[in-house]
């Protein structure tokens, strides 16, 4: 991967870590760890709205 790359990957990494939970993750597994529970509540949510479906009007 070419260097700048590389640094920009780096740099966007560091930027939503620090959104998530205010610095770095200290490593992957808790980097896993956050997203796993974003995930869970971002799907308990969806799950918890009830689907309305629209109706044509003809």
């Amino acid at each position: 991967m070419p260097e700048n790359l590389r640094h920009a990957h780096e740099r966007n990494d560091e930027v939503l870590e620090r959104i998530y939970i205010g610095r770095r993750f200290k490593n992957d597994t808790e980097r896993l760890e956050k997203l796993f529970e974003l995930y869970t509540k971002m799907t308990a949510a969806a799950k918890a709205k009830p689907v309305v479906k629209a109706t044509r009007v003809i």
